[in-house]
C-alpha cells in the first residue's frame, strides 16, 4: 500500500495536462518533494541506506501508480529512482551518506545521463564524454544531447559515464554547481515537456574522487540494467492500465465491436503483469534471462502504444480534442518506444542476439559437440 496513495495521486491527475504541455509556472519538481516526503523513492532500497525495504515490485509498482495519473511525473519518477539505484549500488560511502539522503527525500534531482552508456553498453554508439584523471581530481569534457530531471531552478546531480584515454570508463556523479557544466534551455518535446529535459556541456568539469560512482562501467552497468528496465516497465505498465480502464467505461453500444480487441490486451497485459512479478524476484540475469528482460520490455511498450491508441478510437471525437486526458495519453505514450534503450535498439539487440546464437549452433553441429 502506497502511503498517501490517494492524495497523492489526485494532485498528480489534476497537474497532468499541464505538466505535460510545460504549462509556465507548473513545476514537475512540487510532484518530486511530494513523492519523496512519503517515501515512494525508497522502495526495494535498504533500510540501511535511508530506503524502506521491501520488494523491486514495490518499485516497479509505484511508478506504475504515478504514471497512469501523469506520465510526465511517472518518466522523472523513474529518473529519481533509477539515479538512486547508482547510488546504492555504488561502494562510495561519502555518496552514499551525503547524497542519497537528500535524493531519497526529494530535495535533490537526480539525473540518469547514462542513456549514452547503455548504448555504448549494447555496442550502438561510442562514449560522448571523456575523462583523464588526474591525481585526486577527474577532469570531463564532452556533450550530452539529452538528459532529464535537471532542475533549471534548483540542484540536480546527473550520472554520466566517460572514458578514459587509456580505454578505463568510468561512473561518476555530476552535480550541478560543478565549474564547467552547462545545462542548456529545455528541450521542446511532442510531449512530457515539464520533465526537464535538456542537454549538457562539459567544459574541463573538476571533480574529486568523492564524486566516482564507479572506476568499472564494464561491471558496474551491467549490475544495474535489469532494475534500469524493469523501473521502466512501470511507465508502460500504468499508462497501459490507465487506457483500458478508459477504454472499459466506452465498450458499450456501437463500441461494441471492439471488445474483442480489448479483452485480448487485457490478457496480454495480465500475462506480461505475471512476467514483471517474476522477473522483479531474480538477484541476476544471465544471457537468456537478459534476453528476455530485452523482450518483456518491448512487448509491454507496444502493448501502451497499441492500448491508447485503442482508446482513442473507442472515445472518437470527444477524444480528440486537445486538452482530452486520452489526448494527453497518445502524446505521452508516443514517447516510450524511443526511450533508451529504444524499441529499435532493443530489437536489433535481440536480433544480433538471435544470429550469433545460429552462428554458434551451426559451429557446434559441424564439430560434432552437439547430439
Amino acid at each position: 500500500m502506497l502511503d498517501r496513495g490517494s492524495e497523492i495521486l489526485s494532485f498528480l491527475e489534476e497537474r497532468a495536462t499541464d505538466l505535460n504541455n510545460g504549462t509556465a509556472n507548473l513545476n514537475v519538481g512540487w510532484s518530486l518533494t511530494k513523492l519523496g516526503e512519503s517515501g515512494w523513492f525508497g522502495y526495494a532500497i535498504p533500510e540501511s541506506l535511508g530506503g524502506r525495504g521491501g520488494s523491486l515490485l514495490q518499485a516497479v509498482e509505484a511508478i506504475s501508480s504515478v504514471s497512469q495519473c501523469c506520465l510526465t511525473t511517472g518518466f522523472v519518477f523513474w529518473c529519481q529512482r533509477v539515479f538512486i539505484q547508482y547510488l546504492a549500488a555504488s561502494n562510495n560511502t561519502y555518496l552514499q551518506n551525503k547524497i542519497l539522503p537528500a535524493v531519497l527525500k526529494g530535495e535533490i534531482a537526480g539525473a540518469t545521463g547514462l542513456s549514452n552508456a547503455m548504448k555504448y553498453l549494447g555496442g550502438i554508439e561510442e562514449l560522448r564524454l571523456q575523462a583523464k584523471i588526474e591525481g585526486e581530481n577527474v577532469t570531463v569534457n564532452g556533450f550530452l544531447p539529452w538528459a532529464s530531471n535537471l532542475d533549471s531552478n534548483g540542484e540536480f546531480i546527473v550520472a554520466v559515464a566517460a572514458q578514459t584515454t587509456s580505454g578505463q570508463t568510468l561512473i561518476l556523479a555530476l552535480p550541478s554547481f560543478a565549474e564547467g557544466l552547462k545545462r542548456g534551455e529545455d528541450l521542446q518535446l511532442l510531449g512530457l515537456q515539464a520533465s526537464r529535459t535538456s542537454t549538457l556541456e562539459f567544459d574541463r568539469v573538476q571533480l574529486s574522487h568523492d564524486w566516482i560512482i564507479s572506476l568499472e562501467a564494464a561491471k558496474f552497468l551491467p549490475s544495474v540494467r535489469p532494475c534500469f528496465l524493469l523501473l521502466q516497465c512501470g511507465l508502460a505498465l500504468g499508462i497501459t492500465r490507465k487506457s483500458l480502464g478508459e477504454t472499459e467505461k466506452s465498450l458499450g453500444g456501437k463500441a461494441a465491436v471492439a471488445s474483442d480487441r480489448y479483452f485480448f490486451a487485457r490478457e496480454r497485459l495480465t500475462r506480461l503483469e505475471k512476467k514483471i512479478e517474476q522477473f522483479s524476484t531474480l538477484e541476476s540475469f544471465d544471457l537468456g534471462g537478459t534476453r528476455q528482460l530485452f523482450t518483456l520490455r518491448v512487448d509491454i511498450t507496444r502493448l501502451a502504444v497499441e492500448s491508447v491508441w485503442l482508446e482513442a478510437e473507442i472515445k472518437g471525437g470527444k477524444g480528440y480534442f486537445r486538452n482530452s486526458d486520452t489526448a494527453r495519453r497518445l502524446r505521452e505514450v508516443a514517447f516510450l518506444p524511443v526511450l533508451t534503450p529504444s524499441l529499435i535498439q532493443l530489437e536489433r539487440e535481440l536480433q544480433r542476439q538471435s544470429s550469433t546464437d545460429k552462428i554458434l549452433t551451426g559451429e557446434l553441429d559441424r564439430a560434432g559437440v552437439r547430439q
